[in-house]
């Protein structure tokens, strides 16, 4: 099996896309579940402004942060429209600081032969 080769900005900055992308469907989420529950209570959505929504949605994103965080993984992992944003498969990854490499040669054949 072949191995991709990634440097390590780029596995740093596939990491950093990851996390955000983790961190959006996380306060997607939190978003959703305040509309949710606002529209439960019998309330309607134009009641509220966009602050009040978003500090009630921060509010509910910090109580149940591991819980969003781990739903936005599992979403992120198995959604074919979020493969752009999942962590590189480090088992078939190597970085260029791991590869070792051989000299290449800069003797021509027609040095070699000239020298026998």
């Amino acid at each position: 099996m072949a191995t991709r080769s990634l440097s390590p900005n780029r596995i740093a900055q596939k990491l950093r896309e990851h996390r955000q992308c983790v961190i959006v469907l996380a306060r997607q989420s939190a978003r959703k579940a305040i509309k949710a529950q606002l529209r439960a209570e019998g309330l309607k959505l134009s009641q509220f402004s966009a602050k009040d929504i978003s500090i009630r949605a921060e509010a509910y994103f910090d109580v149940h942060r591991e819980r969003l965080i781990a739903e936005a993984e599992q979403i992120i992992a198995t959604s074919p429209y979020l493969e752009r944003w999942r962590l590189p498969d480090c088992a078939n990854i190597e970085t260029s600081a791991q590869t070792q490499t051989q000299p290449i040669s800069t003797t021509s054949a027609v040095q070699i032969l000239g020298a026998k």
